[in-house]
């Protein structure tokens, strides 16, 4: 068990150092995956996010490809333009090498320093072309509140 922890946290060093803190870990070594359970919050830099449940996957060579938070999600992020995103939702899927996130379920996203406020069911954010994409649900439609300047 302490050598799974070790190997989670050794591989989880890719251009700065993240943190993943829970009450419980499972880790599997045969799946390349670790999963953190209750009460989990994960930094890295100014990044933070917390969740109920929290699913690393790793490649091949012990790397980690995708990164799965499900239940109650809530997450402050930062681009490169030193804009950042706070906001909720049902579940965020990141793709650390791409900085590429996928937001599910119930989502409600700020984008500072501009205060704009997007809705919707699913959104998919690139942080490295600072580039956004909402989709609504069939029956909700996606909404953005912002300010105007007359």
């Amino acid at each position: 068990m302490k050598k799974i922890l070790f190997l989670c946290m050794a591989t989880l060093l890719f251009a700065s150092k993240m943190q993943i803190t829970s009450q419980r870990f499972v880790g599997d070594q045969k799946k390349l995956l670790s999963k953190f359970i209750g009460n989990v919050v994960v930094t890295r830099l100014k990044d933070r996010l917390t969740a109920e449940e929290v699913d690393v996957y790793f490649d091949a060579n012990k790397k980690p490809q995708k990164i799965v938070s499900i239940g109650n999600v809530h997450f402050t992020l930062y681009d490169k333009n030193n804009k950042y995103y706070k906001g909720q939702s049902d579940k965020v899927t990141y793709f650390p090498k791409k900085k590429f996130y996928i937001f599910e379920g119930h989502v409600h996203i700020t984008q500072y320093p501009d205060n704009k406020q997007i809705f919707g069911q699913k959104m998919r954010l690139d942080l490295v072309h600072s580039h956004v994409e909402v989709e609504g649900a069939s029956k909700k439609p996606v909404k953005m509140i912002f300010d105007i300047q007359e």
